[in-house]
């Protein structure tokens, strides 16, 4: 099961009046010895779906409807490697699910769109990130946001000095040195400045070949890219990688003993920095632009201008997010367009679509911009 990004969104945000287009979120938990009660759960979240939806839909058209949704309700090996979440989206013909790293609420939403609601805050405030860890033994690549880490296929794509250049070759002139503790491979010295000049062209060898795997496999959406691994690898793969988004600021240790949770805490910290800078100066840009026409935090002006393409930033309150409210309901079913309850729910959830549809940003918050409303924005002109 795979996590949401950004590549996702053109596919989750269809919108198609003539067909049925379900979304369903529930909590799960970590640990396996709570994925038969989540299993259960998530059983009663879909007898309740098909309950609403059997007013609408009736036998086969229905069955064929829900069938992703039953597949998974019967996959009992899924249930215990969950997250802090699931999503699944429905469509005729179509689904889509997603592991989430993320507290989510129990809902489901019927109506001729998908809501992303509480799964949306992934794809906002750019907090989703890639890391790569450079290694002469074992490079690695990982997708990640706040809350968690993947690993990333990176198929054909080399990943080890020794997948480019052979098995080096004994050298008469030539003797090692181990490398000191924690440095990875031993560092090879010669009598002349060919043998150095050697290992370091096969160095530049493998991370070109790598450089040029990653650049079919990296869609050049903005997504930042943290470098992990030793110093000098790090500046020469820096000076080679054609990504326009890797960060100043690396990881500088040996990366081989350390797994990938462990490389998630030295890296988050990087990332958080450099979104506390970038909201401290969005939040700035919009206090600046206040009674200019640039900027406003009156929900349905910012509504209007998001779906007309003319939001730059988007703030939103969240935490809780607004599909997250309580409603009293152990499954809450929303029908779009249909429960008040929600309406200021269903506008944010097309701003913010809206917004990074036409390449704007949303930050899930609107602390220290406008508490007293759902919604604040910078707008392009």
């Amino acid at each position: 099961m795979d996590m949401m990004t950004g590549a996702d969104l053109p596919l989750l945000t269809e919108a198609d009046p003539a067909a049925v287009q379900i979304s369903m979120f529930m909590p799960t938990h970590r640990s396996g010895d709570q994925s038969r009660a989540d299993q259960l759960r998530w059983k009663n979240l879909l007898g309740a779906v098909r309950d609403k939806l059997s007013e609408r839909l009736k036998g086969k058209e229905l069955d064929e409807l829900l069938a992703p949704a039953q597949a998974l309700q019967d996959d009992s090996w899924q249930w215990q490697h969950m997250r802090d979440g699931v999503a699944l989206f429905l469509r005729p013909g179509w689904h889509r699910s997603y592991s989430v790293p993320a507290n989510v609420p129990e809902l489901a939403t019927i109506g001729d769109r998908l809501v992303l609601g509480p799964a949306l805050r992934l794809l906002t405030g750019n907090e989703q990130f890639l890391l790569l860890a450079l290694s002469q033994q074992d490079t690695r690549l990982f997708r990640a946001d706040r809350h968690g880490i993947d690993d990333v296929d990176l198929h054909d794509v080399p990943t080890s000095l020794r997948e480019v250049v052979g098995d080096p070759e004994p050298r008469s002139d030539t003797m090692t040195r181990p490398a000191a503790a924690g440095a990875g491979a031993a560092v090879f010295f010669g009598h002349g400045a060919s043998d150095k000049d050697f290992k370091k062209d096969e160095m530049v060898s493998f991370l070109r070949e790598l450089g040029a795997g990653l650049r079919t496999q990296l869609e050049d959406d903005g997504t930042k890219l943290v470098l992990a691994g030793l110093e000098p690898i790090v500046s020469a793969y820096r000076g080679i990688s054609e990504y326009q988004h890797v960060l100043d600021e690396a990881v500088l240790r040996n990366p081989d003993p350390l797994s990938k949770d462990e490389l998630h805490q030295l890296a988050w910290p990087i990332i958080e920095q450099q979104l506390g800078d970038d909201r401290s100066r969005l939040v700035e840009q919009f206090r600046e632009l206040q009674g200019t026409g640039r900027a406003s935090s009156d929900p349905d002006e910012v509504h209007e201008a998001a779906v007309n393409g003319r939001v730059e930033t988007l703030f939103v309150q969240a935490d809780p997010w607004c599909w997250e409210q309580e409603t009293g309901d152990p499954h809450a079913i929303v029908m779009l367009g249909e429960d008040r309850r929600y309406a200021a729910c269903e506008q944010i959830e097309a701003a913010a679509v809206a917004t990074m549809n036409n390449g704007g940003l949303v930050h899930a918050t609107s602390d220290g911009v406008d508490p007293d409303s759902s919604m604040a924005a910078v707008f392009r002109y």
